[in-house]
């Protein structure tokens, strides 16, 4: 498909509109196919492959701009 055809409006509404979760997994997929189009050494490669495999299977768990600002400013206190 042609960058031509693609709507990137309904695109954009489709892939923000999931819940935090999944816009998190999203995200992380688009820019692993950024780096595609550079040369990754072999260990850099497994990493991106184990950190999306664990995405995946539920293993990690994404957190809300608002939560990491939680613990930060907990810390700090």
């Amino acid at each position: 498909m042609s960058a031509a055809v693609i709507d990137i409006t309904n695109v954009l509404q489709n892939v923000l509109s999931p819940p935090l979760p999944e816009r998190s997994y999203i995200a992380e997929r688009l820019l692993v196919s950024l780096d595609d189009e550079q040369e990754l050494s072999p260990a850099w490669r497994a990493e991106l492959d184990a950190r999306v495999l664990r995405r995946e299977k539920g293993e990690t768990r994404s957190h809300s701009r608002r939560e990491v600002h939680e613990e930060i400013e907990a810390i700090l206190a």
